[in-house]
């Protein structure tokens, strides 16, 4: 069974607005540039999204009784968004499963975007979303687009109230065999929002390479710019601390 992805939607789904840091002020800066163009590095960034169709799915896949939990993935000129359908009523295996694949594919994001020279703000949230083949409309878009305009001043990104209560209710009411993995894809932090923990873009990767690009990004960046690059090497260049399920639900 294929849930999440779904052409026409309209309900309760997780949504995230992820922005590329520091990419209009190249498009300001460097429009003509031969060497370094930024639209050819977005064009072959949104060439390698992890964009799955639902023509990808055969019968097998949806008849089956395992359930499979793609996302939805659309961009925008520099922005990017993530989104997940669920199927009503809510229940806990899919709302667990879906935030794993929803993380997933967040972190795979902002892996490739890393990997062309930029890193990511943004937010994500649960709640009433609309889409279909061409828009997506809703509260939980609103939602996600405002916190990432007002508080993901940094390269973060930031879990919204309301989805930081669904994963505090739903861990809550017993375990599942994934739990685990969805707290090591989030933490704490220091201003108390719970963030997606980028100790989580190297796991099948190197550390001191993703540093290293993120550090050559500062590098180049100019006066107060160089500061959104600070607490996120800060904690790439500390140890990782997941989250704790007592940390869910505090705001």
């Amino acid at each position: 069974m294929v849930l999440g992805n779904i052409d026409n939607f309209k309900g309760t789904g997780l949504v995230a607005f992820i922005d590329l840091l520091g990419y209009a002020k190249e498009i300001d800066e460097k429009w003509d540039d031969p060497e370094d163009n930024p639209l050819e590095k977005l064009l072959t960034l949104k060439k390698k999204m992890p964009v799955i169709s639902n023509d990808a799915f055969g019968d097998t896949d949806r008849n089956s009784k395992s359930k499979l939990y793609p996302c939805r993935v659309q961009t925008i000129s520099d922005s990017i968004i993530v989104s997940f359908g669920f199927e009503e009523p809510l229940n806990h295996q899919d709302v667990i499963l879906a935030t794993m694949a929803f993380l997933y594919t967040i972190l795979d994001i902002w892996t490739k975007v890393i990997d062309i020279g930029f890193t990511v703000r943004g937010a994500a949230d649960v709640g009433q979303i609309f889409w279909n083949e061409k828009e997506i409309i809703g509260p939980a878009f609103l939602s996600v687009y405002r916190l990432e305009q007002a508080q993901a001043k940094t390269s973060r990104i930031i879990i919204s109230p309301a989805l930081n209560k669904t994963l505090a209710e739903y861990l809550a009411k017993g375990s599942t065999t994934w739990d685990k993995n969805v707290l090591e894809m989030l933490r704490k932090d220091i201003d108390g929002y719970i963030i997606v923990n980028p100790h989580a873009l190297y796991s099948s990767r190197d550390r001191t390479s993703v540093i290293a690009k993120l550090q050559k990004m500062q590098l180049m960046s100019k006066g107060f710019e160089k500061e959104k690059y600070t607490p996120l090497l800060a904690m790439l260049n500390s140890d990782d601390f997941p989250l704790k399920r007592i940390d869910l639900g505090k705001y």
